[in-house]
């Protein structure tokens, strides 16, 4: 799909830019990972949402700004609060509109992940810990990671991502789930059920 293709594109150079001038952080050096783990997520997306967040994406590159960045900053107000503090003044204000739409649609997905650790224990469990009294500076929780990227869409996409979100739970899909899913099938696992006894067997 060529718009997901274009927003990984775009967010794999904005994360080369993350500490430019400081040592790279592992991660920042497997592109191959990164983009499974983000086009799992986009893959689940409705196409509006896509081209909404693309825009965001594009508006920002062009006027110098670093999306990826600002998700790592805004995570650390809960991870490395001393760090945040020093490096909060990089960050657009928030409108208000922006932080409820952004805490509401993080709300909805911590309750369809909660779900799915409750029913695929050992899959879930392989990712992120979930809640943010879990965070250390080393560890960042799905809750924190979610609300911190969040805050970094358009108002606009916020909006139409909640319209899909919505409307997948109106035919009983969690999206949580179909992300879930996406990023473990690059790993030639069919579903969570054999995630999880793959899981459960390596651990």
């Amino acid at each position: 799909m060529a718009t997901t293709d274009d927003i990984i594109s775009i967010e794999w150079k904005m994360f080369q830019a993350v500490n430019e001038g400081g040592p790279k952080a592992s991660c920042q050096n497997d592109h191959v990972t990164f983009d499974r783990m983000r086009r799992a997520q986009f893959e689940a997306w409705s196409a509006e949402a896509l081209g909404s967040y693309l825009r965001d994406l594009e508006t920002a590159k062009s006027a110098g700004h670093n999306l990826v960045e600002e998700k790592y900053i805004r995570m650390m107000e809960r991870t490395a609060p001393d760090e945040y503090v020093l490096l909060q003044g990089r960050l657009p204000a928030l409108t208000l509109a922006r932080r409820q739409l952004a805490e509401e649609i993080a709300e909805k997905l911590m309750r369809q992940t909660e779900e799915l650790f409750a029913r695929f224990p050992d899959a879930a469990g392989a990712f992120r810990p979930l809640h943010s009294e879990q965070d250390t500076p080393w560890s960042t929780s799905l809750e924190t990671y979610q609300l911190g990227e969040l805050l970094t869409y358009s108002e606009n996409t916020l909006i139409v991502l909640r319209e899909h979100i919505l409307a997948l739970e109106a035919q009983g899909i969690s999206l949580a789930k179909c992300i879930l899913e996406n990023s473990i099938r690059p790993y030639g696992l069919r579903d969570l059920e054999e995630a999880g006894m793959y899981a459960s067997r390596k651990g």
